[in-house]
């Protein structure tokens, strides 16, 4: 049955109950955003066709899009379908649940996790917090994001999220916390060296209690973990963070977690990076009618790409082969649905493609956010582009603020601001900006 109840699309007056099921207003009046945590980016080959299946019913673009937080958005849905499209994809495991609003967001793993060396216990300890955490109430000050990496690349980006654990040689975990982005970034700091499996989960709750009992809730603009962080000092916040974490570890027996090793038989066999996050109906069902045969596993990493491992290589049609070389560039939404929105982000994405083919050859990540925000990661990107409007001949066109030297998230290097360049003069700048890199920048 379809929910035929009004919805109100004005960002300001939508209610928080359905920002909760994943669900945000567009700039086009009556058209929604559905978002769908898919965790730890893994998710069958059922699951991926129920999503592919939805979008060509439902969707306007007959496409969907991948997030830096290995979610996946439908665009342009119609108010009335949008409790259908829940049910629906209830019906196949996946989740729409604290995808959006003040709570617990999806917990993000690196891709590579189980298949790389030393990281096989990494994925078991997050699936374990993602399950104990998904009824933690959502009365949050702000949204709180949790991440896992499997190794010392810090590929699930620890420095700007709540909290990031990063697996070590040993079994245990570093921990890393209380950073986070939006128009003013702060990077994360140590907060643990050795945490035992057994100690992530009242590690997290001892950390979200904390939040919930002393965030800022009458402004929102500084009402993130970090803000805590910085209002009380750092060795204050950790001092009183651990407090409360020794004092609920003490208090009951907790479980153990299962702990699995790596499995070496299985092997990346493609990286399929998607201009703007975005995959297409008919492609996404080739992909789907190829790999499965396989027994192809699929994985969306945090960067716009999937990832298939599997046990052995097999062809995929020249369209989808393609993606593999293309250039990382991350961009958000912006104009395309984002009522926050004030820049047109994948035209300026698919111009920097374009000029610059050989972008794919470096190791340089562009990341385009169309406001201050920085959804994209900009403002800790090797290269960040945010957007904002300036006057030319009395017109309003669009604008980016470049920034330049962060470390996307691995460490707590962020982006410096640099100049303000109008949209169709970037993609030269970049050139001129990687074509005056240091050869050891461009290798």
């Amino acid at each position: 049955m379809e929910n035929n109840v009004a919805v109100d699309s004005t960002e300001k007056n939508y209610p928080a109950s359905q920002r909760i099921l994943g669900v945000y207003p567009q700039r086009q009046a009556g058209m929604f955003m559905q978002r769908i945590k898919i965790f730890g980016g893994r998710m069958t080959w059922p699951q991926w066709r129920k999503v592919a299946e939805l979008v060509g019913r439902y969707s306007g673009r007959k496409t969907f899009h991948i997030t830096t937080r290995q979610d996946i958005e439908l665009h342009d849905i119609a108010g009335p379908h949008l409790q259908t499209i829940q049910q629906e994809l209830t019906d196949v495991g996946l989740v729409t649940h604290c995808a959006c609003g003040d709570c617990v967001r999806n917990i993000t793993v690196c891709p590579g996790c189980t298949y790389s060396s030393g990281s096989g216990g990494i994925f078991p300890v997050a699936k374990f917090i993602f399950q104990h955490l998904a009824d933690f109430p959502c009365d949050l000050p702000r949204k709180f994001k949790i991440c896992f990496s499997g190794c010392q690349f810090h590929c699930g980006k620890p420095y700007i999220s709540d909290l990031g654990f990063v697996g070590q040689r040993d079994g245990r975990f570093a921990v890393i916390g209380a950073g986070s982005l939006g128009p003013k970034p702060g990077a994360g700091i140590p907060l643990l060296s050795a945490l035992a499996p057994k100690d992530v989960l009242p590690f997290c709750l001892a950390t979200l209690r904390f939040f919930r009992d002393c965030g800022d809730r009458e402004n929102r603009n500084k009402a993130r973990l970090r803000h805590l962080r910085e209002k009380l000092g750092d060795e204050e916040f950790k001092s009183q963070l651990m407090e409360r974490f020794e004092r609920l570890r003490s208090s009951q027996q907790w479980p153990d977690v299962p702990v699995s090793p790596s499995r070496r038989d299985i092997k990346l066999l493609w990286r399929l990076q998607l201009p703007n996050g975005n995959i297409g109906l008919d492609d996404a069902i080739q992909l789907a009618d190829r790999a499965e045969p396989e027994k192809a596993e699929l994985r969306i990493n945090l960067e716009h790409a999937i990832e298939l491992f599997g046990p052995k290589v097999f062809s995929l049609s020249d369209n989808l082969a393609s993606l593999e070389n293309l250039p990382v560039i991350i961009a958000c939404p912006g104009l395309s649905s984002c009522s926050r929105a004030l820049t047109d982000t994948w035209s300026l994405a698919n111009a920097i493609r374009k000029q610059l083919p050989n972008l794919n050859k470096t190791k340089q990540r562009i990341n385009i956010s169309g406001c201050p925000n920085s959804c994209a990661h900009s403002s800790a990107a090797n290269i960040g582009l945010i957007g904002m409007k300036r006057k030319r001949d009395e017109q309003s066109v669009d604008c980016y603020r470049f920034f330049t030297g962060g470390h996307n998230g691995i460490d707590n290097r962020l982006a410096q601001a640099g100049d303000v360049i109008f949209a169709e003069d970037v993609p030269a700048a970049i050139e001129r900006l990687l074509l005056s890199a240091e050869p050891s920048q461009k290798d």
